[in-house]
Parts: structure tokens; sequence; C-alpha cells
């Protein structure tokens, strides 16, 4: 199946999920989400001042991320984070 071409915008905001595989859990514990927290913390220092992490949502099978971009497409911090 062929990938549908994302628009980005610099300087717009975007609403990225990510879930885990066959919905199942991705988080099974408060250690987990801690670090995932400590990725998502590394990745904003790894793009300093590309992306602005407005709010994010950690559920049990998946999460919620409002990034505001400022030089990069969105994908790039998600191939960093979830890689």
């Amino acid at each position: 199946m062929v990938s549908k071409i994302r628009v980005w915008c610099p300087g717009a905001t975007y609403h990225i999920t990510a879930r885990g595989n066959r919905k199942e859990d991705i988080f099974r514990g408060r250690h987990d989400r801690i670090v995932y927290l400590s990725i998502i913390e590394d990745t904003l220092r790894f793009y300093k001042n590309n992306y602005e992490l407005m709010c994010y949502c950690l559920m049990t099978n998946h999460i919620h991320l409002l990034i505001k971009t400022v030089d990069l497409q969105p994908s790039y911090f998600m191939g960093r984070a979830n890689s």
C-alpha cells in the first residue's frame, strides 16, 4: 500500500499519535512511561530549537503528542523517538 503524502508547513502544530502493534499495551507501568518521556526529552535536545512539545498524553496502548515544528518535519522527530 502506498503511503499518503503528508503536507508539512513550517511553524505549524501537529497532533501525532502512535499505537502499539495490534493495539497491544506499550506501557506496562510507571517506569515504562518515565523511560518514554526521557526518550522524548533526548529527542527534543537532539533537535534543539526545531520542535516544541506543547502537550502529551500517554495512554496504556498509545500516545498523543502535540508538537510545534520550526525547521523540520514531524517525521524526523518521531523517527528518532520511536527508533
